[in-house]
């Protein structure tokens, strides 16, 4: 707290300044507010938001669309709404059918009239409107909703316009991709005669297992005869030829044309078979045409064999007892015969087997771009259908953006104006100036602090005396009265001193310099010492003006000037009648080192105490530090600062000066006086009395 006074002690007068400036600004801003501002009335309503739910729509072939309700969680909406309610635009609408418009040159200033308030947690939005009358507050505040609810509907338009013209630009050109997506497809379908590749490979697989099985068929068939025949032929001893022959049929053209007839029949019959049914009518005409040609062959061998006739070919179908080597020899021609049937029938049934496997090659083959097209068309069709139902969902879109809003409630009039708070101006004025010294207070330290007991401790320069708060008067008034015990302390300490001769002097003005120099001589006198003091502060002279003592005038070339008696004991030399320009001349050229030295010689005092300048408002002080050795540095606390200090120690230690010590000036340190003799005994007396 003591650091805290000295401190605002320290810069009472830049706070005297601010707080003045303050106070003077909050009269000021009552007078007016109390004057100049007229009451104003407020209109109120309240808003609600409602939320909305999801909309869900089928759209059938197209597919479907659905939008989702406001998430309260992921947007503000209110906020959207305060940007509305708030814009330019709707505030410039207001304005202009304003009864009082002309009273605000920008739409800024306008608004300021207008309060907008979400409520947390909640949908709803309190909406204020201050007017200079109770009826146009409520005409502001309604044309404000007015205004404000065309607002969305002109964003709901253009949203949807904008949304529309964007889905149709999108729906074109995904209708052209569909359209090229379907094209392409086709004409790779009607090329490669490819629809749907999986269940036209599993037809062609299922009928190339078909011919492979009636083809096995047939050759085992075929083998069979052989077998027949070759017995046949091995029971006769001669070769199918030869029995050909021998039944003069080799060169029958009808013979053979009948045979060939029969092959061919076998052949289409084995095709039909693999097809269709026994039971069906296309196998049971084949069956019928077959029963024909080998009537006609059996025909045509009774012709070609004498003695046989048609019911004994007939029977040499199956087993005729009449002639037994006529039927061997019929059974190896028919064997044979039916042997190179079936043989062909197999052949041609490879090569359909062979076309078949061909087909489904190129099916496997194609079937990767078959499904690459297909793909590319559903996803052409699945983009025309989202857009479509995009296109649906753009009529209801709006309303989800900027939702409809519900007035709870019409404007309403406060019966009570509002009216400046005195007393509000007054609490800020108060703690303006509280918080604004403690702001400037910290500033003009932070600046130049002051000085610490810590930073005594680097400059380690121990302390001489410490000297309680005095009143200037005291000593001068009355020389004779007993000196206080600090400084009684601070002379026994010089006593020390190898030469008697010793400058006082401080940081800055102020810091008791003079007062300390002045106790001190005293101090020496009641010691029993001749003591001369020097008043070396040319430019103020505060030692000669205490003591009553006119500056000496001083010319050029003259004599050193003799001293004043003050006291016995104790004399003066007063401060030198020197223009300020020419003071550092004398200290420089060595006038004051040659009269100091010869009032040590001439007149015998012990002790000689120089009153400087401070070390930082003059530059003859480093000057004098160098004539007299010893210095008496004299700090005042709460006064002094820490740079100033800091900074004139270093000059005084860069001149080789010889700092004795500190002395502590106005320190909290109380000594009771300790009188001797009768004085003591008068105050007990005075104290029991």
């Amino acid at each position: 707290m003591k650091q805290i006074f000295s401190i605002a002690r320290k810069h009472w007068l830049p706070l005297l300044g601010f707080n003045t400036a303050v106070l003077a600004a909050t009269i000021y801003a009552a007078f007016y507010a109390s004057t100049s501002i007229p009451p104003v009335w407020t209109a109120n309503a309240k808003l609600n938001l409602p939320q909305t739910g999801g909309l869900s729509a089928n759209l059938g072939p197209l597919g479907s669309t659905q939008t989702t309700a406001l998430n309260f969680k992921d947007v503000s909406p209110l906020d959207v709404q305060l940007a509305i309610l708030t814009s330019d635009a709707v505030m410039k609408r207001v304005q202009a059918v304003d009864p009082e418009k002309s009273l605000y040159s920008k739409v800024s200033s306008f608004s300021q009239l207008f309060v907008v308030t979400p409520q947390p947690a909640t949908t709803l939005i309190e909406v204020e409107a201050q007017g200079s009358r109770p009826d146009i507050a409520y005409k502001r505040l309604f044309t404000f909703l007015e205004v404000y609810q065309q607002r969305l509907n002109e964003l709901r338009r253009k949203d949807a316009e904008v949304r529309v013209q964007y889905t149709q630009e999108e729906l074109e050109q995904a209708r052209l991709n569909l359209n090229q997506a379907q094209a392409n497809l086709s004409n790779f379908q009607r090329s490669t005669g490819l629809v749907n590749s999986p269940e036209q490979s599993g037809g062609l697989i299922s009928a190339i297992n078909n011919l492979k099985t009636t083809q096995a068929t047939l050759i085992a068939q075929g083998q069979a005869n052989a077998t027949q025949a070759q017995a046949a032929a091995v029971s006769l001893g001669i070769t199918p030829q030869q029995a050909m022959n021998s039944l003069r049929l080799g060169e029958n053209k009808e013979y053979q044309a009948t045979r060939t007839q029969l092959s061919q029949l076998e052949s289409t019959m084995a095709v039909t078979r693999s097809k269709y049914r026994d039971d069906s009518p296309q196998v049971q005409s084949l069956l019928q045409q077959r029963q024909q040609l080998l009537r006609q062959l059996n025909q045509q061998i009774a012709v070609a064999i004498p003695g046989a006739n048609a019911a004994q070919i007939d029977t040499t179908l199956g087993n005729g007892p009449n002639d037994s080597r006529l039927e061997l020899m019929v059974e190896l021609i028919r064997n044979q015969t039916l042997a190179q049937g079936t043989q062909q029938q197999a052949k041609q049934i490879q090569k359909q087997i062979d076309k078949l496997n061909t087909e489904l090659s190129f099916i496997t083959k194609n079937q990767a771009q078959l499904l690459d097209l297909q793909r590319k068309y559903e996803i052409a069709e699945g983009v025309y259908k989202g857009i479509i139902a995009q296109s649906e969902q753009s009529k209801t879109n709006p309303f989800n953006a900027y939702p409809n809003v519900q007035t709870l409630n019409e404007p309403t009039i406060d019966p009570r104006p509002s009216i400046p708070n005195l007393r509000l101006i007054t609490t800020g004025g108060i703690l303006a100036a509280i918080f604004g010294s403690m702001a400037l207070i910290f500033f003009l330290e932070n600046r130049n602090p002051l000085l610490k007991p810590k930073d005594l401790q680097q400059v380690e320069l121990p302390v001489l005396g410490s000297i309680p708060h005095l009143k200037q008067p005291s000593m001068e008034r009355n020389l004779a009265a007993e000196i206080d015990i600090e400084f009684q302390r601070l002379a026994s300490s010089i006593l020390m001193l190898e030469h008697p001769c010793l400058m006082v002097t401080s940081a800055t003005a102020g810091e008791g310099k003079t007062t300390v120099t002045l106790g001190l001589a005293l101090a020496l006198v009641n010691f029993g010492f001749r003591v001369l003091v020097i008043d070396g502060d040319l430019r103020k002279a505060e030692m000669s003006r205490r003591l009553g003592k006119n500056r000496i005038k001083s010319a050029a070339n003259a004599s050193p000037p003799m001293p004043v008696s003050v006291s016995p004991g104790f004399d003066l030399l007063p401060a030198l009648s020197i223009p300020k320009q020419k003071i550092p001349e004398f200290f420089a050229r060595g006038s004051f080192e040659r009269n100091i030295k010869a009032l040590r010689e001439s007149g015998g005092y012990d002790y000689v105490l120089v009153d400087s300048p401070p070390v930082g408002l003059a530059s003859e002080t480093n000057l004098m530090s160098a004539v007299v050795c010893n210095v008496l540095f004299v700090l005042r606390s709460g006064t002094s600062d820490r740079y100033p200090v800091m900074n004139s120690l270093e000059q005084l230690t860069r001149y080789n000066a010889r700092i004795m010590g500190l002395v502590v000036n106005g320190s909290d340190s109380h000594t009771s006086v300790y009188r001797y003799g009768y004085g003591r005994q008068r105050e007990l007396l005075e104290h029991e009395a």
